[in-house]
């Protein structure tokens, strides 16, 4: 039997991880990514160096591969627009074009009845004052290319709004700051025939906007399950998304907000690779590849940690163990604040987290 074959845009991280996952499972990846030496590159079967807007290449990409995914939501739209046979990109445009655009994917949580916090759109310096008034404690976000806590901005006190206006520089919103207890994900997927899984949930936490951490499983009660299940699912369905979406959500009690939707697989699903009898990234590129979902068995409870920036230099020389995995992103340059490997430590399925 002939092994499909995935493309992939985009060779980051979680190029790398789905290009490694789907060796595994017996399906040939091909990367497409602008950088020659990116982390997916030493790991896809195939590799096409070239721009995103490069008509041509993306056309003779798209020809060589059954079906086409993506590992960031920031690809440029035009881009999938170039590929002829639509039917060949999983997830479709919709979860692209949704995901791209903050106000975009707020008005459509408002628009299927899934809770989210308050906001408005800023189209002049009257719309910040106004909603400063209104929200007291507020955040602005831009509407695009924001991710890790860049092109996000605090509003507590009084401010010169024409000021505030100029700093933002483009397109953004801004929305009440939720004093919210915690924040949870739910790593879901949905095949092409409509089934959908989900994984254990996880306890995110952050440190300076970056994910520092995820427990999985956590203890939640059974209101709060039943309502991040329900409306993970109807967020997935609606979108008619094929593979691993994640939702992020803020609890306040037994209160559930959205914080925001990842229409791929996500950082705080790096767990199931070690944890999981079928990883996120496996999930993935089975739903991708048309075949039906394996619903996934917890093996081990999770603490996965984020190597950040320099931390990484403590762990290049170290090895896993049975019960701790290390997971290096082979990225050429470290910063701070980049996303260099992360750390699984595993433990008993009686050992549970708060």
């Amino acid at each position: 039997m002939t092994r499909p074959i995935i493309g992939i845009l985009g060779g980051g991280q979680l190029g790398m991880m789905l290009s490694d996952a789907a060796n595994k499972i017996g399906i040939t990846t091909h990367i497409y990514c602008p950088e020659k030496d990116c982390p997916a590159s030493g790991v896809s079967n195939f590799f096409t160096a070239e721009d995103y807007n490069n008509k041509d290449e993306i056309r003779k990409f798209s020809n060589q591969v059954d079906y086409i995914t993506y590992e960031f939501e920031n690809i440029p739209i035009e881009t999938i627009e170039f590929v002829d046979n639509q039917k060949k990109i999983r997830p479709g445009e919709k979860s692209l074009l949704l995901t791209q655009d903050r106000l975009i994917e707020k008005k459509f949580l408002e628009s299927i009845g899934i809770p989210i916090a308050p906001f408005v759109s800023i189209e002049t310096p009257e719309d910040i004052k106004k909603a400063h008034s209104q929200f007291k404690d507020c955040i602005i976000k831009t509407r695009t290319l924001g991710y890790d806590g860049k092109g996000q901005e605090n509003i507590k006190n009084k401010e010169d709004y024409d000021e505030v206006f100029k700093r933002i520089n483009g397109k953004s919103i801004i929305e009440k700051k939720i004093p919210f207890d915690f924040e949870v994900s739910v790593v879901m997927a949905r095949d092409i025939y409509g089934n959908i899984c989900h994984y254990p949930i996880g306890k995110n936490v952050h440190e300076n906007h970056i994910l520092k951490h995820t427990f999985a499983p956590i203890q939640l009660s059974a209101i709060q399950v039943t309502k991040l299940i329900s409306y993970s699912k109807k967020i997935i369905t609606e979108l008619d998304h094929i593979g691993v979406l994640a939702v992020e959500f803020f609890i306040i009690k037994d209160d559930i907000l959205v914080n925001e939707i990842a229409p791929r697989v996500h950082n705080s699903g790096h767990w199931t690779i070690d944890a999981c009898d079928i990883s996120q990234f496996e999930q993935h590129m089975i739903c991708v590849s048309g075949k039906k979902i394996v619903p996934p068995t917890i093996k081990k409870n999770a603490h996965m940690i984020n190597i950040i920036g320099d931390e990484v230099r403590e762990w290049l020389n170290k090895e896993s163990s049975e019960s701790t995995k290390i997971h290096l992103y082979n990225k050429k340059e470290v910063k701070d604040g980049r996303k260099m490997g992360h750390i699984t430590r595993l433990f008993s399925k009686n050992h549970y987290f708060k």
